[in-house]
């Protein structure tokens, strides 16, 4: 017969096994709060190694559904969904608790663990868009993100341009260069974009007198640099000189901005779309870094200074001319020294960096043709050097260039914007 304080001892058990579970499941509700509301946790880039804390409760809730025979199994309808006892009958809902389930979860809860793990280091913080009527997509401002490929800590200030503040003071001289991934310095930190480049060499020069902003957008085709001319104007800005830097990105997204408004819309709803996957940590590594291998592989097959396989003759005989027209009549209407920049790429037909693709070709040939002065980076890269000297490596890839290619450029820009102060025609050529 057991004794009464055997008796007892077996009640307090009976009375303390929801308790041990009750621990399980309370923890298992902050976890999974910590996970929801993970923007409390990290509010910024300045905090974002804060994403350890969901990290943990992930591999916290990994645990937990992995091990719910021990975490949960005194829980009695948890114990009937786990149990092997053919004698006992399954209640509703059980099949959840499966092993085939569970592992399901567990293979989930892995991937969130490498999501928080990753938003640790700023993944997640991709630069992110939004329409300004025509203008298609444009940085939103004041953003502090992480550039896709050199993985650096990177600001778009509250105009939508790559860099610090905008000095309003009308005390200096601003240069706006305007232009698609090459002049906003794709795979470059903020200090080594083309624009960053030329603002030290200017300022080496002409200590506080001029201004350099980078208003350079991934994509972007000559209609959308006009339309983000217009949009900077529109919010006050007022440049002295515009660099338009030769685009890559002519094609159909470039004739969207004359579209209908359903159009636009539609379009604008897929931005907002990439926003939200451009908002996964996972994503951007994938897809926006390790990803663009396989384009890379695609460009050699591009036709040269394009991002295209195919043109048509009208591509560049008359809707290309028509931007180009529509941008000089902007700038030059408004008193705004227009610079043309003929950006280099690598030609596949001959294997070296020049400015002989079709479009390239045709931008020069505008600018020859209306007066406006034209500098080629080919030639200021290899300053003065033969055409068969190899420039790979002032390129990370086929068009876009390292730091050392964009502190070349920016150089031979400052000489010839020292030319303009000093009176030099504005008409002149430059490396050309």
């Amino acid at each position: 017969m057991a004794s009464a304080f055997d008796v007892r001892a077996q009640a307090a058990g009976v009375a303390g096994e929801p308790k041990g579970s009750r621990k399980w499941l309370v923890l298992f509700v902050v976890a999974l709060l910590v996970i929801l509301f993970n923007r409390v946790v990290a509010p910024s880039i300045d905090f974002d190694w804060l994403n350890v804390i969901p990290a943990l409760a992930a591999i916290y809730l990994i645990y937990f559904v992995a091990a719910l025979g021990k975490t949960c199994g005194r829980v009695g309808y948890i114990s009937r969904s786990l149990s092997t006892d053919p004698a006992v009958r399954k209640p509703f809902g059980a099949s959840l608790f499966s092993p085939y389930v569970r592992s399901l979860v567990v293979m989930l809860l892995l991937v969130v663990v490498a999501e928080f793990s990753l938003r640790c280091f700023s993944y997640h913080r991709a630069l992110l868009y939004e329409r300004q009527g025509d203008l298609l997509f444009t940085p939103v401002p004041d953003q502090k993100y992480i550039e896709k490929i050199s993985l650096t800590v990177s600001h778009i200030n509250d105009y939508g341009l790559r860099g610090g503040p905008v000095d309003m003071s009308g005390a200096k001289t601003t240069v706006l260069c305007l232009g698609d991934s090459i002049t906003y310095g794709y795979g470059v930190d903020d200090q080594h974009t083309f624009p960053a480049e030329l603002q030290k060499a200017l300022d080496a020069k002409f200590p506080g007198r001029y201004q350099v902003l980078n208003g350079g957008v991934d994509a972007y085709p000559m209609s959308l640099i006009q339309q983000k001319f217009l949009y900077l104007w529109n919010r006050g800005l007022r440049p002295q000189i515009v660099i338009v830097g030769y685009s890559m990105n002519e094609g159909t997204l470039g004739e969207l901005v004359y579209g209908d408004e359903r159009t636009k819309r539609l379009f604008e709803e897929r931005v907002l779309w990439k926003n939200h996957l451009r908002s996964l940590a996972l994503y951007n590594l994938i897809v926006e870094n390790w990803a663009r291998h396989y384009y890379d592989r695609l460009k050699g097959k591009l036709i040269p200074g394009t991002n295209s396989t195919a043109l048509t003759k009208g591509d560049y005989n008359s809707f290309y001319r028509t931007c180009l027209d529509r941008i000089l009549a902007d700038l030059r209407s408004r008193g705004v020294t227009p610079v043309f920049l003929d950006f280099c790429s690598l030609d596949p037909r001959t294997g070296r960096y020049d400015t002989d693709g079709p479009l390239q070709k045709e931008f020069a040939a505008y600018a020859g043709g209306h007066g406006v002065t034209l500098m080629r980076t080919d030639v200021a890269l290899r300053d003065g050097g033969p055409d068969t000297m190899d420039l790979k490596p002032d390129f990370i890839d086929v068009c876009h260039m390292t730091g050392r290619g964009t502190q070349a450029v920016g150089a031979k820009v400052a000489a010839f914007l020292a030319g303009v102060g000093s009176q030099e025609p504005t008409g002149a050529r430059l490396a050309n």
